[in-house]
């Protein structure tokens, strides 16, 4: 098995803490406000959204399952697994992600994130499958951000 590893930083405006809750806590309600074109619908279909629990999303018409791996309020941090979906197709054998959000001087944050490709046998992953990915996993962080700077009763 073959491992690809991707890290990308986002610069927010949006406080750690506030972010951190719609994106992690409250994603099941917030994606589908802040991507109305792209997630069809959310829930939690196993678990109370702590590790071990399963949220499926319905994006662009496919059924993709996380399982929650970390859930750590205090620091900002959460990691899950693609386990059904899209993304876990050949030469995939499992997707994980982690995002941490620090806190930043200016009241903002900065989101860093990690997708840990794991391939099947040597397969490879092209540059234009990585990059799409990566630009995939941004659009939600900054609709989730765009989405708390339109609505500022969200807490």
């Amino acid at each position: 098995m073959g491992v690809v590893t991707v890290e990308r930083e986002h610069v927010s405006t949006v406080s750690a803490a506030r972010l951190y809750k719609a994106s992690v806590v409250d994603s099941i309600n917030i994606f589908p406000k802040a991507l109305p074109n792209l997630v069809k619908s959310a829930e939690l279909i196993e678990g109370d959204g702590g590790p071990g629990s399963i949220k499926k999303f319905i994006v662009a018409e496919v059924s993709v399952k996380h399982k929650v791996d970390v859930v750590d309020a205090e620091n900002y941090v959460y990691h899950y697994t693609v386990v059904e979906g899209s993304v876990t197709s050949e030469p995939l054998e499992k997707v994980s992600y982690e995002y941490k959000f620090v806190g930043s001087p200016d009241g903002g944050c900065i989101v860093k994130s990690t997708a840990i490709y794991n391939t099947k046998g040597d397969a490879q992953l092209s540059e234009e499958f990585l990059k799409v990915n990566k630009e995939r996993a941004f659009t939600f962080t900054k609709a989730v951000e765009d989405y708390l700077l339109a609505n500022p009763d969200y807490n």
